[in-house]
């Protein structure tokens, strides 16, 4: 075992899971911006934030991983050494909170006033400085997103996660992590129903789409290690198998699969047929209320639980799965262990 593997604890696994998805949320936020900005501005600046929150906190967890925790804060001298994905990836970090700052800022609705009031040429200035922003942090949010995947790709002596398509599953995942967070912003920010019309529909196909990418990932991430017959793939194909039929496969498929991807599509899917149904001349929710139409209670509810299960289930399938790749690759780790002797434990007793 090597002595990385001795000193990976639970906070990189807790850093994968939020930086991937609050550089989803704001990928998620600034597509909504583009598409409405008007009707988008509010939802868009409150994910902003909550992007924000997600990569101080990530940031903090990478910083815990130094010798020295509070001299990492000085990143020009705990972070100088470009040759490192560490360093990289805490830069990158830097960069996205500095653009996802600037474009929350920029959104409030003070801000957005003031611009109007010193005339069109400033509310035009301001619309495309956002624009901008939205543009810039799109880019470093998908660096961000990405760069989980490589962190672990990177790390020596743990053949599980030496593979290409790690980036891109933790990419993809982040993505549909940050869509759900999205989403319960909505639902929180507009008292207990989601973003109206269009825009909840987008969100509700970018839902379905990456689930099935992510299906799609994962089942080459696992077909590719499996089918590897050289022996530095025998340790990756073991603890595929702790994954899809040992220890942690209930978990792996409970929470990350179920939870994490059936749940959530079921619920999108569900809400497009409803909508389709509701609305066979293809209005929206906000369409139909300004034409006269009323929802009733009874839907209300049904909409509102909608728009929340599903993100919640792809929060936890989310966190579930960054947690139980490392685990799986560091199964020497006595967090590791102990988790799997519950899982032991628990199996036995059924």
């Amino acid at each position: 075992m090597t002595d990385l593997q001795m000193v990976w604890g639970w906070q990189p696994s807790l850093y994968l899971f939020l930086g991937g998805m609050g550089a989803g949320a704001f990928v998620t936020a600034a597509l909504l911006y583009f598409r409405n900005p008007e009707r988008s501005r509010s939802v868009a600046c409150a994910s902003s934030w909550g992007a924000i929150v997600c990569l101080a906190v990530g940031l903090l967890c990478l910083l815990t991983e130094l010798t020295n925790p509070l001299r990492g804060l000085m990143l020009w001298q705990s972070f100088s050494h470009f040759t490192s994905w560490m360093t990289i990836g805490a830069w990158l970090l830097v960069a996205a909170m500095a653009v996802f700052f600037l474009f929350a800022l920029l959104s409030l609705g003070v801000m957005q006033t003031a611009a109007a009031r010193k005339g069109a040429k400033a509310a035009a200035l301001h619309a495309a400085i956002l624009k901008l922003l939205a543009v810039a942090g799109t880019v470093v949010g998908l660096g961000v997103a990405a760069y989980t995947g490589v962190l672990l790709m990177t790390a020596p002596g743990v053949p599980l996660w030496n593979s290409a398509l790690l980036p891109v599953l933790f990419a993809v995942s982040g993505l549909d992590t940050g869509v759900a967070l999205v989403e319960l912003i909505a639902v929180a920010k507009s008292g207990g129903n989601s973003l109206e019309g269009r825009e909840m529909r987008f969100l509700e196909k970018l839902t379905v789409a990456l689930v099935i990418a992510e299906l799609a990932v994962l089942a080459l991430f696992f077909g590719f290690l499996l089918g590897q017959g050289d022996s530095a793939n025998v340790s990756a194909a073991a603890a595929s198998q702790m994954l899809l039929g040992g220890v942690l496969a209930p978990a792996f498929w409970g929470l990350v699969v179920v939870a994490g991807l059936a749940l959530p599509m079921t619920m999108a899917l569900w809400a497009l047929v409803a909508h389709r149904r509701a609305n066979p001349n293809g209005f929206g929710r906000a369409e139909a209320l300004e034409s006269g139409g009323k929802l009733k209670d009874g839907q209300r509810r049904s909409s509102s639980f909608i728009a929340i299960l599903g993100p919640i289930g792809a929060l936890a399938g989310g966190c579930a799965l960054r947690f139980l790749v490392v685990m799986a690759g560091i199964h020497g780790d006595p967090l590791a262990d102990a988790m799997a002797s519950l899982f032991q434990d628990a199996i036995a007793r059924l």
